[in-house]
C-alpha cells in the first residue's frame, strides 16, 4: 500500500516436492499518490505440483466508499473499514507482535489518507 511513495510487492514460491500445492498473491493498493509493483514468481522444480498465483494493483474504488457511507459511515471509516478488508490483517497463525504492528501501521495509514 502506498501514499506517495514507491512499494514492490515482490513474492517468490518455490515446489520443490511432487504434490504441493500453493498459491501466492502480490496485491497492492495506491491510496494516493505512488508506484505500486506486484511481482509474483513461481518456481517448479518437480513435476505434480500444483502452484497459482494472482497480482493485482489498484485504488479505492469511490463508490465503494460512497456505497459505505450511504449504510452509516463516515468517511473516514469507510476508507479504514476496505483498508483493512485489503489488507486481510485477522491473518490465522500470524505471531501477536507482527499482527499488532500490522494495526499500528493500518492506523498510520488511514491517518495519511484523510
Amino acid at each position: 500500500m502506498t501514499t506517495g511513495g514507491t512499494v514492490i510487492a515482490r513474492g517468490e514460491m518455490h515446489g520443490e516436492v511432487e504434490g504441493v500445492k500453493g498459491h501466492l498473491e502480490c496485491k497492492g493498493l495506491i491510496l494516493k499518490d505512488g508506484i505500486m509493483r506486484a511481482i509474483p514468481e513461481l518456481t517448479g522444480y518437480v513435476p505434480g505440483i500444483e502452484m497459482s498465483h494472482e497480482a493485482a494493483v489498484g485504488k479505492i474504488d469511490q463508490r465503494e466508499i460512497e456505497y459505505l457511507m450511504a449504510r452509516g459511515l463516515d468517511e473516514e471509516t469507510a476508507v479504514s473499514t476496505i483498508v483493512r478488508g485489503f489488507l486481510n490483517v485477522d491473518i490465522e497463525g500470524l505471531p501477536p507482535g507482527l499482527a499488532a504492528e500490522i494495526d499500528r501501521m493500518v492506523s498510520e495509514t488511514q491517518k495519511d489518507v484523510m
